[in-house]
């Protein structure tokens, strides 16, 4: 959500994420050359930091020299809640939440009531419309927001439901959205807060968007929502859009069609289907994509799931990749665009495994030719191949187990009874992810002693502990069997776990 900060905030934002980043305490100098501020600048964003933070009671330190700042850090700051809390008072933010509400921006009634100039909000309107651009939406002249409905809406959902984790509309909406639902949905109560928050989101994108005569229409979304009148979700759904005023039976069953597209899309419906009667569903007379997303399935369970023949592992793995031509086809955008990121390198940081992962689901993609069969004029085939990364890894945690090497630990001091109680301090921290063994071989990962070993490769790990009760000793230690056991998960393997052909 970058993209919609005020600039103010953003640059409030962007010190932040440089101190909290690393942990280290940083000096004004360091700061202002990694945010390219000025010193001043960063020391002023930093004084308004020591009052907000601290009343939150979050860990924020400044050191003063005769009333200048030397040096800051921070740690555990709740970045995107801060980030929430700038966007709300960004300019970009009311604006689309205005043209959400009332299908335009009136000019003249919006730079009256926030107190801005026509020029200030004509630089505001030209970023929009760039961001939009990157969605494969426009700005009109009346400043509408144009294009599909249906990527309309999955704009309008990824801003909001990103933009803040309560309810920024009117209250009495919520509650009437969620009366009729709680009492009627079995799923209701299995889902969290912010679930039902992204539901009811859904839905009221939905009323707010026919209200103003927008509606919205697949025929294959509408075919397929007809054979299937059954269903509970669809049942209760072209009941609830009935209650709406002057809409046709069609335009209910468009507008019911696309809330369960899109609450599909967000994983919000759990009815139970079969291999049979979801492929009924997902048929290649009604998606012409499903004969590519089979091939795609199959080389996805060869090369990620060791060529299984589970149904239910092949079942899950086409319901992913059905989902992604699906969203391809009717509404992709780049969720990245509603990341609040400062440090990519950080942020999208991939391990060997995962970089590994990567790299065999582009040979897969470019061997089976999907970007040659899609249009890309406004998709980046690195947001297509993260969407599918996701999905893929994802399914890896549910179906296949990891297995890593534990640490191994040799344990040696000259006192009397410090050796025992030593590994009592460090072997249930870390159960079975520690090994501590009696004899010193080549395989011994960390060498915990108080004298440096005679006679021993350098190259050999040594952490030199006093004694058992010192603090600091201990902490060195503990953080140096950390770090080597994440250089052993960094080399996991995944096995897929025994499943029912």
């Amino acid at each position: 959500m970058r993209l919609f900060l005020d600039e103010i905030y953003d640059r409030r934002l962007k010190v932040l994420n440089c101190i909290n980043n690393s942990g280290e305490i940083k000096s004004i100098k360091k700061i202002a050359k990694t945010t390219n501020l000025a010193n001043r600048t960063v020391s002023m964003i930093i004084r308004q930091f020591e009052q907000e933070l601290n009343v939150q009671n979050t860990v924020f330190k400044v050191e003063y020299i005769n009333k200048t700042i030397k040096s800051v850090s921070a740690s555990n700051l709740d970045l995107s809640s801060i980030g929430r809390s700038y966007l709300l008072q960004s300019t970009m933010y009311k604006v689309i939440k205005y043209i959400f509400l009332y299908d335009k921006l009136d000019v003249n009634k919006f730079c009256e009531a926030e107190f801005i100039s026509a020029p200030t909000l004509s630089r505001y309107r030209k970023r929009l419309k760039k961001i939009l651009q990157q969605c494969g939406l426009e700005l009109s002249r009346e400043n509408r927001i144009i294009g599909d409905e249906f990527r309309i809406r999955n704009f309008f959902f990824l801003f909001f439901s990103n933009a803040s984790n309560v309810w920024e509309f009117a209250v009495q909406d919520y509650v009437e959205i969620e009366n009729y639902f709680c009492v009627r949905l079995s799923q209701w109560k299995e889902m969290d807060s912010l679930k039902q928050l992204k539901f009811i989101l859904i839905i009221y994108i939905g009323v707010v968007r026919s209200r103003k005569k927008n509606f919205a229409e697949n025929a294959a979304l509408v075919g397929s929502l007809d054979k299937h009148k059954e269903n509970s979700s669809t049942a209760l759904l072209l009941n609830y859009f009935s209650l709406g005023k002057n809409k046709t039976i069609e335009q209910v069953k468009g507008e019911a069609s696309t809330a369960l597209f899109f609450l599909y899309k967000e994983q919000m419906i759990f009815e139970t289907i079969e291999q049979a009667e979801y492929e009924a569903y997902f048929s290649e007379e009604v998606f012409p994509f499903i004969s590519e997303s089979n091939r795609l399935t199959i080389r996805l369970i060869d090369e990620f799931f060791d060529g299984s023949k589970s149904k239910e592992l092949f079942l899950n793995v086409r319901k992913e990749v059905d989902l992604f031509f699906l969203v391809l086809n009717i509404c992709f955008i780049d969720y990245k665009i509603f990341y609040y990121v400062y440090d990519e390198k950080n942020f999208y940081h991939a391990d060997s495994v995962e970089q590994v992962m990567k790299e065999k689901l582009t040979a897969v993609f470019q061997d089976l030719g999907i970007f040659s069969n899609i249009e890309l004029k406004m998709f980046k085939r690195e947001d297509l191949l993260d969407y599918m990364y996701l999905a893929i890894y994802s399914l890896q945690a549910q179906f296949k187990i990891t297995s890593y090497e534990p640490v191994t630990v040799f344990i040696q001091n000259t006192k009397n009874f410090v050796r025992e109680i030593i590994e009592e301090k460090v072997s249930p921290l870390f159960g079975d992810r520690v090994k501590c063994v009696e004899l010193l071989t080549p395989q011994v990962d960390i060498v915990v002693t108080d004298v440096k070993l005679p006679n021993e490769d350098n190259l050999l790990h040594q952490v030199y502990v006093t004694t058992f009760s010192d603090h600091d000793d201990i902490q060195y230690l503990i953080k140096q069997i950390q770090d080597k056991l994440l250089e052993n998960y960094n080399r996991r393997k995944m096995y897929l776990q025994e499943l029912e052909s």
